[in-house]
């Protein structure tokens, strides 16, 4: 970012402040973190009018062949990176979400792609101790409340369910 009037740069990029993505010592263990999940990495091909009628053809193929649950995921992917950007959430949150969602994808097949983005990012944010009201995200989203309660309840209860089978077998 430089100033319009005497050209000081005030801000070269912004800093993650986020975990590291490898340990150099013992005491940074507790801010490693994986590499950022990708949920569908088919969609990521971008068409421009420069490339021509056969690139778009090509392109439009390559839409309409995407399974249900590659376009689904595409959806949800799309909903939660424009809630992120809307509510300011960090990027740990929405790499949280994405695992989430590809984890029980199944769990919350019946609900809209608005409703799942929500209800995995407040979920997210209070399993990355980064909690934000849920009000903030409804402020970004054509959810409505009583379902994204319901889908963050499925959501608590699967993993609370699977912390205690996990429990039983140890």
């Amino acid at each position: 970012m430089v100033c319009a009037q005497c050209g000081l740069v005030v801000a070269e990029s912004t800093v993650d402040a986020g975990p590291e993505w490898r340990v150099f010592d013992e005491r940074e263990k507790r801010r490693v973190r994986a590499a950022p999940l990708k949920l569908v990495v088919k969609t990521d091909m971008a068409v421009k009018p420069e490339h021509g009628a056969r690139w778009r053809r090509l392109a439009k193929f390559h839409r309409e062949t995407l399974h249900g649950y590659e376009r689904r995921l595409a959806k949800i992917g799309a909903e939660l990176k424009r809630i992120r950007e809307c509510a300011g959430l960090p990027q740990r949150v929405v790499e949280e979400a994405e695992a989430l969602v590809k984890k029980y994808f199944d769990l919350v097949a019946g609900f809209p792609p608005e409703v799942v983005a929500v209800a995995v990012l407040w979920t997210a944010a209070k399993a990355t101790s980064a909690p934000r009201p849920l009000e903030d995200l409804l402020k970004c989203s054509r959810a409505e409340e009583r379902r994204v309660r319901r889908v963050a309840w499925r959501l608590k209860e699967e993993a609370r369910l699977e912390l205690v089978h996990i429990r039983l077998e140890a």
